[in-house]
Formats: structure tokens, C-alpha cells, sequence
């Protein structure tokens, strides 16, 4: 267990760049309404009912995870193993994740629910347990590159708190990023995995106070409930994304703890001089900017990948893909750079693709990505230096 995973500190961080183009990962934003108040919630036992009454935009998230030949013949035609997800058969077993085999990817890791009990039921595509009383039961929501680990609370007897217990490397320690994500990484500063900020809700769609606390390796999702109209649900959500230093890609370069407004400098001063996709702005890129990109995902034909620049919260620079985009309208990604306890300089890529084309193409589109977002890495920290002045004119 780990003994340095403390509760988690805010690191200053650069506004981000994000693009949404040939990226892995999943992204997800604050559940849409919930029933009206005073209607009946269903019960907790019923998790499609449940979620589709109180947070029913992350039903379409559902996506089963590939077996043990499934994974075997992707591996086959891409050269590359998937993502892997293994749900427990029982409430004492962990479930296991391993993120795809990418540039920037994270590490294996186990997750056990605390106080689930009993063998696993199958529900659309959700596996869920009891809980330790009547009073709560847990949803696990296989989604891509990732787990929704959601807790369902009938009445106020549940308690405020869930519990996850994280099989985590020795002094593996938590990173909390403007945008409310808590990226974890090992003692070497290499990325581990994500959490997505935390939610909870009511039944009459009122979003509830939470937040997330550690105590060794030990996750505690807080709910305060007090007025709450029951059942609540919460969620902490496991993802992979990637992210690039010295420290997780075996790269030198110039300035490896190269500082943020070193970064910030450089990337306003020539944006298309280091960002690696075709029709990005030489200026840095304004909200409501329409931003004509094309990729090449497959073949040398230029794809087109149009998006608007927009801030996102804790005011990192986010990419919306428009329609006629490649990977679906809606879909975001954001980059976000910052330096570890240990002053590397990190890209942290955080990324959200509407569009499934299946497990190998998702899987040759990660890959790519990866690709890229390590030359974006590698560019910047081999210009940007600690002096005055915006390099990249």
C-alpha cells in the first residue's frame, strides 16, 4: 500500500490547449436533470431505472469490455493490446484495469468496493452489488477506457461516505487539476490514471455538495445529504488518458522542467509553431474561434476536424468538434501542462471522443494520438526556457 498518497494538493497549472482529434480516453461532464421533484424514485436494486431517472445521459456510455479473444484478435490486427477491463464475478474480488498499449498511457491498477457484499448481478451492460445494508447498492458502468463507479443511496441511513480501496504502487500520490480532475502517479511521477471530478445528485435533480478524500491508498467519495430527496447517486469515475515527461517516455530534451509561463510564453507567441495538427493559428487560439484542422488518421488524405476554442472550468483552452468532425460533433479534448513535485514538466492529455468506431480503430486512433501528442510534448519542452520572451517567433 502506498505509504505517500495523501490527500490531494493543487498544483498551479497552465491554461491548456485542447483538440479533439484522434484521442482515446473519455470525458464526462455534470449528468443532465433528473426527475421532477416530488415524483417517486425507482429503487436502488433496478440500476437502469435508477440511472435513467436521475442521470440518464450516461446510459448511452455503457460499453461492454472486450473478452479475452476479443482482446486477443485486436492485439492480432493492430499490434497493440487493448484496454482491459475485468469486472468481478463477487463483491470481494477487485476489479483489474490495464489501459492500451499507447504513448503517454498509464499503469495497471485493482479497484475493490468497500461494503458491497454478495455475488454480482448483470443489468444493460451494468454489474452491481448490494450493499452493506439495504440502504445503498453499487453500480459498476464499464465505459471507454474506463469504469464508472457509482454508488446508489435509498435513504439517509446509507451514511455520506463510499469507499474504494486502489491497488496502487509504493508512494503513488494524487495531483488535482483546475479542471477537477485528480490525476494519480507513481513515485517516479508516471501517470497512473484519472479520476474524473466528482458528482452526486438527488432524485429531484439537485446537484449535491461532494469531494473525494485519501487515506493510504483508500478513495473516499463525501456526499453531504442533508435536504436530499432520495435515492442519491455518486460517482467516482476511472479513466486513461495520457500523459508525457522525462520520467514516462525516456525522452531527453532541452528543458525538462521547463516552467509553466515558460510554456504559457512560448505558446502565445507562435501556437502553430509547436501544436502538431495542420490548420492550427500562429496566435493562440480566442474562445468562440473557429478553428479549420484537418488530421490524417488513416490514409495521407487530409480529414477534416473543424472546432471552436472554448474555456473550460479552472480555465484550461478546450477544442469542441463541430459537425462534420471525424470523431462526432461534441467531442472535447483538452490539454493541460504542469510540473510534478519534482519540477518536470508534464502534458497531461484529457480527452472525450463521441464517435465508436470499434475496439480496433479506436485503438489505431488512440495510438496515433499518442503520437502526436508526445511530438507537442517534445517540441515544447525543447523550446520553451525559463527567460523572458515567446519563443517560436
Amino acid at each position: 500500500m502506498p505509504r505517500s498518497l495523501r490527500s490531494p494538493s493543487r498544483h498551479a497549472l497552465l491554461a491548456g490547449v485542447a483538440l479533439v482529434a484522434l484521442a482515446g480516453g473519455a470525458f464526462v461532464a455534470a449528468p443532465a436533470a433528473a426527475a421532477p421533484p416530488g415524483q417517486a424514485g425507482p429503487s436502488i436494486r433496478d440500476p437502469q431505472a435508477l440511472l435513467e431517472a436521475l442521470a440518464p445521459e450516461l446510459l448511452d456510455e455503457t460499453l461492454p469490455p472486450l473478452g479475452a479473444a476479443e482482446r486477443a484478435e485486436v492485439q492480432r490486427q493492430t499490434g497493440a493490446a487493448p484496454f482491459e477491463l475485468n469486472l468481478p464475478a463477487e463483491a470481494t474480488g477487485p476489479l483489474q484495469l490495464a489501459p492500451a498499449e499507447t504513448e503517454g498511457a498509464g499503469l495497471p491498477v485493482s479497484i475493490t468496493v468497500r461494503g458491497a457484499r454478495g455475488v454480482a448481478h448483470e443489468a444493460q451492460g451494468l454489474t452491481w452489488f448490494e450493499g452493506a445494508d439495504d440502504s445503498s447498492a453499487s453500480y459498476l458502468q464499464p465505459v471507454r477506457d474506463g469504469v464508472r463507479l457509482l454508488t446508489a443511496l435509498a435513504d439517509a441511513t446509507a451514511g455520506e461516505e463510499s469507499s474504494y480501496d486502489f491497488g496502487l504502487p509504493e508512494g503513488s500520490y494524487p495531483t488535482l487539476l483546475p479542471t477537477g480532475d485528480t490525476l494519480l502517479s507513481d513515485a517516479a511521477h508516471h501517470y497512473i490514471g484519472t479520476l474524473a471530478a466528482p458528482w452526486a445528485r438527488d432524485a429531484s435533480g439537485r446537484s449535491l455538495p461532494t469531494s473525494y478524500s485519501w487515506s493510504g491508498s483508500t478513495l473516499t467519495q463525501h456526499v453531504e445529504l442533508d435536504g436530499a430527496a432520495f435515492p442519491v447517486l455518486l460517482d467516482p469515475l476511472w479513466l486513461y488518458s495520457y500523459d508525457f515527461s522525462t520520467s514516462s517516455t525516456g525522452w531527453s530534451v532541452n528543458h525538462p522542467k521547463a516552467s509553466e509561463n515558460a510554456v504559457s510564453r512560448l505558446l502565445h507567441g507562435c501556437f502553430n509553431c509547436y501544436f502538431p495538427i495542420f490548420g492550427a493559428p500562429r496566435s493562440y487560439p480566442v474562445d468562440g474561434q473557429i478553428l479549420p484542422l484537418s488530421v490524417t488518421p488513416f490514409t495521407w488524405t487530409a480529414t477534416a476536424a473543424p472546432v471552436k476554442a472554448q474555456t473550460a472550468n479552472g480555465g484550461a483552452l478546450q477544442f469542441l468538434a463541430l459537425d462534420g468532425h471525424f470523431d462526432g460533433a461534441g467531442s472535447l479534448i483538452t490539454f493541460s501542462w504542469y510540473n510534478d513535485p519534482s519540477g518536470y514538466l508534464h502534458l497531461y492529455v484529457h480527452a472525450m471522443v463521441r464517435k465508436d468506431n470499434g475496439p480496433a480503430i479506436n485503438l489505431i486512433n488512440s495510438r496515433t494520438a499518442g503520437a502526436n501528442w508526445l511530438l507537442y510534448w517534445k517540441r515544447v519542452a525543447d523550446s520553451a526556457t525559463g527567460s523572458g520572451g515567446g519563443g517560436g517567433v
